[in-house]
């Protein structure tokens, strides 16, 4: 991917404001054809490229338009079992002259690269914009088309055989942010066509606010989200399937480090506090979003906590819970930086509150971070703080300011939220991950996530102190 953000005429489009998304769907289309041949035909060498040119051949023998789209591979003759990162440089080179030589006069004398679409007249650029659009939009795409056409009719034919591809990884920093938001959009475009192929499954991982992200970042004309959530599966963990996940990561640690026989939850954690109290493991599970990487960081800090005794007690337990508060205090930050970049000023309306409050007290917790929000424009609590300061006659009002704010914690799972008091609380990550602004406006009561508490010195209601458990000394 870095050899593509650096490729000089892609920097030149980009820097144009040329639209190149479709260069990125061909750029995916060849990549996946490729490893699915790969699956389907095992190619590790030179010789199985070969053999496989001449396989295809003789399936399309008398069928033009199969021939047509073979014509394709036999351009990339012998280099089939080449790694993705080779194939991916290997097409784009190929894409770039491709590019270049259908612009033919247009660009000559001038500099293809990021600098050289700085220093172009207004005439010149508006030249290349107009012939660009068609080039871009013939490169191949025919040609592409029948391949899909021809691994449906001629490859993947076996349902008895299955092929499952999984891209996974795309959170992370594998190419500056813009291209790889519009990589990605295109990466989900490319795997809607390939539906068509019955026995290969294409699966995509990505954590839900990269996807946010990228169909903000890369919204065009007409697009319409609902279309895509038939493509979703919307991955979510219950208390049972987090419990079993426990058990077998304690019994596996265990059974490596310290003896062969099988050990449980209950083993190493305490049992119920005295008076028929809370369990360990509905502890742990209360403060975290029921994801896996949650609870088995609040294990794994247990552990640390206990470290020089035979069980883990609930004093480790609390005391377990301060770091690991703080820890899912930061990965917030982290996991929701290009969404809300000023959430580490906004989430400090929430420190030394009550754990369940109005919406009121957030107007009144606003100024002491008001000062630093406001350096974060691109924020849209920061933004919408901006736009509550200038503000005459009540244009943008409290209650719009709140909303924002209200919305922003609510995204990132921070609390808990009701609409009415008949209502249970609702939660992004275990019940609607957006709220609708409507929505929004008529909540009336807040709760703060208990994995939070220790971070923020939140207040427990129930005692009216700071969340300071009674623990015993076991």
């Amino acid at each position: 991917m870095r050899f593509l953000e650096h490729s000089d005429i892609i920097q030149f489009f980009e820097a144009l404001g040329i639209n190149i998304d479709l260069f990125y769907r061909m750029l995916w289309r060849h990549i996946l054809t490729i490893e699915l041949l790969k699956l389907r035909y095992d190619l590790k060498s030179k010789q199985d490229s070969q053999n496989i040119l001449s396989k295809l051949t003789c399936l399309v023998i008398r069928d033009p338009v199969k021939e047509e789209a073979l014509s394709y591979f036999k351009e990339w003759g012998e280099k089939f079992w080449l790694d993705t990162d080779q194939q991916l440089k290997e097409v784009t080179e190929k894409l770039s002259r491709d590019l270049k030589a259908g612009f033919g006069s247009s660009i000559e004398g001038i500099d293809i690269s990021l600098e050289g679409a700085k220093n172009i007249s207004t005439e010149k650029k508006t030249e290349i914009l107009h012939k660009a659009n068609k080039v871009v939009s013939q490169l191949q795409i025919k040609k592409l088309a029948d391949i899909l056409d021809l691994l449906e009719e001629k490859v993947f034919t076996d349902d008895q055989k299955r092929f499952y591809l999984l891209i996974d990884k795309l959170d992370e920093d594998w190419a500056n942010t813009d291209t790889r938001y519009r990589f990605i959009r295109a990466l989900i475009e490319e795997v809607k066509t390939f539906r068509k192929l019955r026995n290969v499954k294409i699966i995509i991982s990505l954590r839900r606010d990269l996807l946010e992200i990228v169909f903000n970042k890369t919204r065009d004309a007409g697009f319409q989200e609902e279309k895509y959530e038939s493509y979703f599966l919307h991955l979510k963990w219950n208390k049972i399937a987090l419990e079993r996940l426990i058990e077998k990561r304690i019994s596996e640690v265990f059974k490596r480090q310290y003896t062969r026989d099988n050990v449980t939850f209950n083993d190493i954690f305490p049992s119920p506090k005295k008076g028929g109290g809370q369990t360990a493991i509905d502890y742990v599970l209360e403060r975290s979003l029921l994801r896996p990487r949650d609870v088995l960081q609040f294990i794994n800090e247990c552990f640390l906590s206990a470290l020089d005794s035979q069980r883990v007690s609930w004093r480790a337990i609390i005391a377990a819970e301060t770091t690991y508060s703080e820890k899912r205090l930061k990965s917030l930050f982290e996991e929701w930086s290009e969404i809300f970049p000023g959430l580490i000023e906004t989430i400090e309306i929430l420190r030394n509150m009550p754990d369940s409050f109005k919406r009121s007290m957030i107007i009144e917790k606003i100024d002491p971070v008001s000062e630093k929000l406001v350096d974060y424009p691109n924020d849209p609590c920061g933004k919408a703080l901006i736009e509550y300061c200038k503000s005459t006659n009540k244009q943008f009002s409290d209650s719009d300011l709140i909303t924002e704010i209200l919305n922003c914690f609510y995204r990132v799972g921070a609390v808990g939220v009701k609409c009415s008091t008949t209502e249970p609380f609702m939660w992004s990550d275990y019940d609607h991950a957006i709220l609708s602004k409507s929505e929004i406006k008529r909540v009336n009561q807040i709760k703060i996530h208990r994995m939070l508490w220790r971070a923020l010195g939140i207040k427990n209601t129930k005692t009216n102190d700071v969340e300071m458990l009674a623990v015993d000394s076991d």
